[in-house]
């Protein structure tokens, strides 16, 4: 029996299930249609969509935009509740879809604001991740091109991924807004014969200020974050005024003569990109080394830290009106593929559009940013020029050690396989998820997960055999992972026999500096996976500054907390040992308590509780401490450290009120939607951004500061939150040091005189030794 006339009832995976809720206002007033994906438990519950929180927040930002919920049609592109509150299958979708576009053909509506990704894709022809669907203005329903469709995110993942609710209601307001910026096609020449793309440089340098620079090689920077040492130019994209381009074909790009007159040209005027740190790395050999002025990808992370809306075509559809330029070059090269398959002609205006719209995006941006915005887009230009140098640099890699690990962590994982099995008396594949629950459940335990907390968890609580193979299980995995991760990911990475990371400025919402392919940023500390980072050669050696408790002396700072600071100020005074016999009694104490009290410091200065500093002591360091011990200690160091009490408490009011956190390197951070679900967490954030953003930056200072101080005495290797890295020969070793450190010393003296900051130094030949 069907549920609905018009629905195939009979080919939905959810036709004997429960939770049918029909459609609301099928012929609603105000022509405007909200499709959902599948009605979730307050839908199914009360038969009505979008109750419940998503239905709150739904009706809050539609009467945001002046819509009335009663004149809107509001149903989902499944009108069954899926089993587990999962996505609806495409069986699911297929067998209603002929009742929702019979509703929407017969409703009347002028409009469709589709929430979630299922509803997206039932609704247009793109298949497309929800990022890329909802940017633009709405988009026409793929049966009826008159209706406009305006994909967005789902209220439910927006109370989940608070950072996604400006999105949410700036998508909906597209529905009353309409197409508010107009495009128009810019101009562009193409100019690939060596000797005519050299005047053409330098016509252009006498005339102009100004330069928007963008390089195409072998593959897409923002998707790959390739290292541009590894493919050839295919062409130079030059924006010298608004709507104005040329383009430097290949032929021209990798000519000597159109390189020197780059190198005389560019330092005169003030260079600008997106992502262009990639860019100036990439013209290196070309044009040599070169100063960013603007960056649109660094301001744009400047006005809005969220992550995800920093891509060029991203912004130049939706804040230019820009048409989607990259369609033409998907139909030559997969997603991240090779650009150097990609016809000239096509490629070559493809670069255009990418300059002149980064030309728009400067001048959109110049207007938009305030002063805090400034100070923090130039920082981070500073930043980016130093960061370059670094990413250049790279750090040598020791094939032969990896190979030498590889082979012995190969031997060790099929060591604990024999175990496993001899443990279980059966073979068993212990990556295998499926093989783990069914041995699992033929010991009467039925797991819904096998991820590693839970299984630790499960320990506790079991005896035996199973408990013998859940230990040699974890064994295995943290094994496999070092062994997938540092090793063999490692190796992946390595070109001409180092290893070159990409630093992200605009990474995180946090603040701190972060890295990938490969992450270097939070590398694991075991020493022997360190050391297949090497100096150059024998006579060389890595040298490494740390800040001393960095974050701790930013909070600090921070709260004006006179306890921590008497304990700062003293260098022969430990915060952790000063602690422990504040809080146990001098000379009472050991390494566990040691580690306790560190955790606890740590802990508390970001929010967290005692059962998460407890539970977080056991899986990390075995250590058994109950949450009434872990909460006993908690109070008396609070008692300790009223300043950051305080402290802490104005923080979380400030954020509560709607303010947005900013550190005086003009980094901020917004909180968007802060609910009773989430409250928690936001808390922590809030807590937690500033010190970890401000230690990253004073860090970042430092590098800023000394990069060009060392040149010929020491390199620049690598930056990790709170230190720097750098190779030099025996010889060199105290002057490098001594201008390290005293750069370091003075970056953090900008921002604080209230406590003293120190630095610890650490030589060898590999980074373990460090």
């Amino acid at each position: 029996m069907r549920k609905h006339p018009d629905a195939i009832c009979e080919k939905c995976p959810f036709q004997d299930q429960g939770g049918f809720v029909p459609t609301l206002n099928p012929k609603p007033h105000g022509k405007i249609a909200v499709i959902g994906e599948a009605p979730g438990h307050y839908e199914a519950t009360y038969g009505i969509p979008f109750t419940g929180p998503s239905g709150d927040l739904l009706n809050s930002v539609l009467k945001h935009h002046g819509i009335d919920r009663n004149d809107v049609m509001i149903t989902n592109s499944v009108l069954c509740r899926p089993h587990q509150n999962e996505d609806p299958p495409k069986s699911a979708l297929e067998a209603c879809a002929p009742r929702l576009h019979k509703e929407i053909s017969e409703s009347g509506i002028d409009n469709i604001i589709a929430v979630g990704k299922s509803a997206a894709h039932s609704l247009l022809d793109e298949k497309s991740t929800m990022r890329k669907m909802r940017i633009g203005p709405p988009k026409s329903y793929k049966y009826s091109p008159a209706v406009g469709v305006v994909a967005t995110w789902h209220p439910a993942y927006v109370l989940r991924m608070p950072d996604a609710f400006p999105d949410f209601v700036a998508d909906i307001g597209k529905i009353k807004q309409g197409v508010t910026v107009a495009w128009n096609e810019p101009e562009f020449r193409v100019f690939d014969d060596p000797v005519v793309a050299t005047r053409v440089i330098e016509e252009l340098g006498n005339r102009f200020d100004r330069f928007v620079l963008d390089i195409e090689c072998g593959a897409e920077k923002d998707s790959t974050f390739i290292h541009p040492s590894d493919w050839p130019l295919l062409c130079l994209g030059i924006a010298f005024a608004p709507k104005k381009a040329v383009v430097l074909g290949e032929r021209a790009i990798n000519d000597q003569r159109v390189s020197t007159a780059l190198r005389e040209v560019l330092p005169r005027v003030k260079l600008i990109a997106h992502n262009g740190k990639f860019d100036l790395a990439g013209l290196r050999n070309v044009a040599g080394k070169q100063k960013l002025w603007f960056d649109t990808m660094l301001a744009t992370y400047s006005i809005d830290e969220r992550a995800g809306h920093m891509g060029l075509k991203g912004l130049a559809i939706e804040r230019l009106g820009a048409p989607d330029y990259e369609s033409e070059i998907r139909k030559y090269v997969p997603r991240s593929g090779n650009y150097g398959d990609i016809p000239r002609h096509v490629l070559y205006k493809y670069n255009a559009y990418d300059v002149v719209c980064t030309w728009d995006l400067m001048e959109l941006f110049e207007r938009e940013m305030s002063s805090d915005d400034r100070r923090k887009h130039d920082f981070l230009i500073r930043a980016s020029n130093a960061l370059i140098d670094l990413e250049l640099a790279g750090i040598t890699f020791d094939e032969a050690y990896n190979k030498e690990l590889h082979d012995q962590f190969e031997n060790e994982l099929e060591l604990i396989e024999s175990q496993i099995e001899n443990i279980i008396g059966a073979s068993i594949n212990p990556r295998s998820v499926p093989q783990v629950q069914r041995y699992y459940a033929s010991k009467g335990l039925i797991l819904p997960t096998t991820n590693a907390d839970f299984l630790k968890e499960l320990s506790e609580k079991i005896e035996g055999e199973p408990l013998e193979f859940t230990e040699q299980l974890l064994h295995h995995r943290k094994r496999a992972k070092l062994h997938g991760t540092y090793v063999k990911g490692l190796a992946k990475r390595v070109y001409q026999g180092r290893v070159f990371t990409t630093y992200l400025l605009h990474g995180t919402t946090s603040g701190r500096l972060s890295s990938r392919d490969p992450n270097l940023q939070n590398i694991c500390r075991e020493k022997y996976i360190r050391n297949q980072f090497t100096a150059t050669c024998e006579d060389n050696v890595l040298v490494q500054l740390d800040y001393k408790q960095a974050e701790g002396r930013v909070i600090a700072t921070l709260a004006q907390d006179e306890y921590l600071r008497g304990i700062f100020c003293d260098p022969e005074r430990d915060i952790f040992n000063e602690m422990c016999d504040d809080i146990f009694g001098v000379g009472k104490w050991d390494k566990e308590r040691r580690v306790t009290m560190k955790s606890i410091f740590y802990g508390l200065s970001y929010g967290r509780e005692a059962a998460s500093i407890a539970k977080a002591l056991h899986l990390d360091h075995g250590l058994q401490i109950t949450v009434q011990e872990t909460s006993t200690m908690m109070r008396n160091f609070n008692d300790l450290i009223p300043g950051v009490v305080a402290w802490q408490s104005s923080i979380k009011h400030k954020v509560l009120s709607g303010e947005d956190l900013t550190t005086p390197y003009g980094r901020k951070r917004s909180f968007w939607l802060i609910t009773k679900r989430n409250r928690k967490d936001v808390l922590n954030e809030a807590l937690s951004f500033l010190p970890q953003s401000i230690a990253s930056d004073i860090c970042l200072t430092a590098l800023i500061n000394t990069q060009p101080k060392l040149e010929g005495i020491a390199t620049m290797r690598l930056t990790i939150h709170d230190a720097l890295a750098f190779e030099c020969a025996k010889n060199r070793v105290e002057q490098a040091v001594e201008i390290v450190k005293e750069d370091m010393l003075n970056a953090a003296s900008e921002f604080t005189n209230y406590v003293p900051f120190a630095v610890d130094v650490t030589t060898g030949f590999r980074w373990g030794q460090l």
